[in-house]
């Protein structure tokens, strides 16, 4: 019966160390497996080559480490091998000796059994150790994180990383649209880390920006802004909105046409939809009113020479006692350079439309010069007169409330060309007078006899034949020849005087005067405004004259001066001074 409880005892050891040893082998092979199995087959190769140099120099060495672990296994198992041999003779001599062999024998057993297993914990609990700290890397790499998120009080969930909610922060400030007045909705949020879970659902960073929106300290609403060159004039809801657009398109439709380009207002009219805070929406009547309503303006004009009371008035839409009215000094009359003040109207939002027109227009006559080098300078002569062009046009017609600010040619074709008039001009040096003021301050004048030019039969100053001062030239051109505007003016006078016949007086300007006599015809009429080189009438003998001839007389503040201190000499003309 003692025997086979040490039987027991001893296969219980065994079956100990058999699992210690499975246990070992296993910790062993899953280390190599999970740190060294990546280099398995790069070591064996480095084993085959180094294996016979590693056979030869630790040959010895490894055999004393193996001895050294399993002595004290053999001498265990040796001593339990001994004891058996001993039990039986012992047995032979008495039960007692037997016993007390069997427990010394056990107890040579564990004591070298106890050693064997020290030798063996040496070596396997670094291998063990090794073992569980990479299992345990393993096992924290295969872990997943997660950020969980708190919002103004509120848990929103979970999301990847900190720099979602940030990205969610910049586009929440993207979707509301601020007023100068708000200051930006933002608030700290707070940040848990904790092991993701299957569970778990991520927010993406546009739902977290609506549960952000929807968690803070203000309300965000879908509104409309309405804004005048960048400025936020409100903020209204679609009911209120509408009414801003009814007032708009009414606004513009009072200047529509049926041939209307286009329709818009001066002013940069933007309406934006998006999410503004619920405390700015307002009611319309304010945009409403203003969108109808004017403003007054003050406004002065500098009189100019020439002005009345009465052209002023009209000229600025009023009547003569309105203006006088808002202006009681010049009751007293104006004069150049006066300050009038006057006032207008004008909308708050202006409506500018564009459309076509097709009409036919006057071409305007060009003037033109060419330069003769043989003749003085200041001589000038009319080598054509020109005439006006006609064309059908399309112009693009711009207007501003209502009032035409701009027109544009965009196509025209031609229906009768445009003839320019052309002036001979004069280069030499002028060796004829010796003073220039006048033609500096009137410009230079044109001779004032058509066709060939005619020939000057009396120059200015004292005739020898009559006995007579002469205080004109008379340029001889036979009859019905053109007669000229030798300078620009205002005609002063167009009929019969006396011994000038038929007389012509051109104001110059300046105090200046022109006289035309003797004509056989005048064309002009007092107060036409002519150009040089204007026919103003023809050649004849009306009125005091011996012959066909022009009569051309010039005068300062109606005193007389040589007509050639205007016409810069006779331009190259023949003189016959009887």
């Amino acid at each position: 019966m003692f025997l086979a409880h040490i039987r027991a005892g001893l296969w219980a050891i065994f079956n100990f160390l058999q699992f210690v040893g499975r246990t070992v082998a296993d910790i062993i092979k899953r280390i190599f497996t999970a740190v060294f199995g990546f280099l398995g087959r790069f070591l064996s190769r480095l084993f085959k080559r180094i294996g016979g140099w590693l056979s030869k120099k630790f040959k010895q060495p490894l055999y004393d480490i193996w001895c050294f672990v399993l002595t004290p296994f053999a001498h265990a198992f040796g001593r339990l091998a001994h004891t058996k041999i001993q039990f039986r003779k012992a047995k032979r001599i008495s039960n007692d000796h037997a016993k007390k062999v069997a427990f010394n024998a056990i107890g040579t057993f564990f004591k070298w059994l106890g050693r064997a297993l020290v030798s063996l914990f040496n070596y396997a609990a670094p291998v063990i150790c090794i073992a569980f700290f990479v299992s345990l890397v393993s096992y924290a790499n295969s872990i997943t994180y997660s950020v969980s998120v708190e919002y103004n009080g509120n848990d929103l969930g979970v999301i990847s990383s900190e720099a979602d909610y940030n990205e969610a922060q910049a586009l929440v400030q993207d979707k509301i649209t601020y007023t100068s007045s708000d200051n930006a909705v933002i608030a700290t949020p707070t940040f848990t880390i904790k092991v993701a879970s299957d569970d778990d659902d991520t927010i993406d960073v546009d739902s977290l920006s609506e549960l952000m929106l929807e968690s803070a300290d203000v309300n965000v609403v879908d509104a409309y802004g309405f804004y005048i060159n960048d400025t936020l004039v409100g903020v209204y809801d679609e009911e209120e909105m509408l009414k801003v657009k009814t007032a708009l398109e009414s606004k513009l439709a009072e200047y529509y046409t049926s041939n209307a380009v286009s329709v818009e207002f001066t002013d940069d009219v933007e309406i934006i939809e998006g999410r503004y805070i619920e405390d700015n929406l307002t009611l319309s009547d304010i945009a409403v009113a203003y969108i109808n309503g004017s403003v007054t303006v003050e406004a002065y004009y500098i009189v100019e020479s020439g002005d009345s009371i009465s052209s002023i008035a009209s000229a600025l839409g009023y009547t003569t006692d309105e203006l006088l009215e808002e202006n009681p000094s010049l009751s007293d009359g104006v004069y150049a350079g006066d300050i009038v003040t006057y006032h207008y109207t004008e909308p708050n939002l202006s409506v500018v439309t564009t459309h076509y027109e097709t009409y036919n227009q006057v071409v305007e006559r060009e003037t033109r010069y060419t330069y003769n080098s043989k003749m003085e300078e200041y001589n000038e002569i009319l080598i054509q007169s020109g005439s006006d062009g006609y064309e059908n046009v399309t112009a693009l017609v711009t207007e501003t409330d209502g009032v035409e600010t701009d027109r544009t040619i965009t196509m025209s074709y031609t229906i009768i060309e445009m003839v320019p008039r052309i002036f001979e001009v004069g280069t030499a040096e002028n060796t004829t007078i010796d003073d220039t003021s006048i033609i500096e301050l009137l410009g230079t004048f044109c001779w004032p006899v058509g066709g060939d030019g005619g020939y000057v039969s009396s120059t200015y100053g004292w005739r020898s034949w009559d006995s007579s001062s002469h205080y004109a030239i008379d340029i001889a051109a036979d009859y019905g020849t053109d007669i000229y505007a030798a300078c620009s003016g205002t005609v002063t006078f167009a009929s019969t005087y006396g011994a000038y016949g038929k007389l012509v007086i051109i104001d110059c300007g300046h105090g200046y005067e022109a006289y035309y006599g003797h004509m056989s015809s005048i064309d002009v009429s007092e107060g036409d405004v002519v150009e040089k080189g204007d026919v103003i009438g023809h050649v004849g003998m009306t009125g005091s004259a011996s012959g066909n001839h022009l009569h051309f007389e010039m005068r300062y503040n109606d005193d007389r001066f040589n007509p050639i201190y205007v016409l810069g000499g006779y331009s190259n003309h023949e003189i016959r001074n009887w």
